[in-house]
């Protein structure tokens, strides 16, 4: 990927974040010798800065083999899509910072202590504030001001059940309009882990 990158003129690798199967849980596990097996899940954070020095940040979890996956990490990647959409509908100029924290998609009770560092963070030259924060996670006025046209925010989800054996990782870059927001980000969901396929 780092190749491919400096091949279209990007400049360099911020995150490695590519684990399997149990290595997925915890998150922020590094890449490692670890071989991926037959029907598990696959995970990947990017975080580069790449083509015009603008940051790509995205993630996808992926089924990799022929057996389905289980129905907890159908539900899981269920409830991970349902996070994002969810909170990417609440983008609009003039939406305050702690208005986003106050409205977003509650997490299921199984998914909380594994959660991702934020809902929300800006994206730009590199990965930015502001920090959009879960209701628990919250500072009380600081990032107390309302979104603009232009700027670029990454919606995160992070669906990791305590005590499991997978995460999945979800991560879509979205542009505020004058009128909402645009999705940048094109990639689909694995469709065997959304029970689509």
């Amino acid at each position: 990927m780092h190749a491919e990158n400096i091949r279209r003129g990007g400049e360099w690798i911020e995150t490695r974040l590519l684990t399997s199967g149990p290595r997925t849980n915890p998150w922020f596990q590094e890449c490692g010798g670890r071989i991926v097996q037959p029907n598990e899940i696959v995970a990947f954070d990017t975080d580069l800065i790449g083509s015009y020095g603008i940051c790509v940040d995205i993630s996808r979890t992926w089924w990799i083999g022929d057996a389905r996956p289980r129905p907890d990490m159908i539900a899981a990647m269920q409830h991970g899509i349902e996070h994002m959409h969810t909170n990417m509908a609440l983008l609009r100029p003039g939406i305050t910072v702690p208005e986003l924290t106050e409205r977003a998609h509650r997490l299921a009770p199984q998914y909380q202590r594994g959660k991702y560092g934020c809902l929300m963070h800006g994206v730009g030259l590199c990965d930015e504030w502001p920090l959009v924060a879960y209701p628990d996670q919250a500072v009380l006025g600081a990032f107390d001001y309302p979104l603009e046209p232009g700027m670029t925010l990454c919606v995160e989800a992070l669906i990791s059940p305590e005590g499991g054996d997978f995460s999945i990782k979800l991560e879509d870059q979205v542009l505020i309009t004058e009128d909402g927001y645009e999705n940048l980000t094109h990639y689909p969901f694995d469709p065997v882990l959304t029970g689509d396929r």
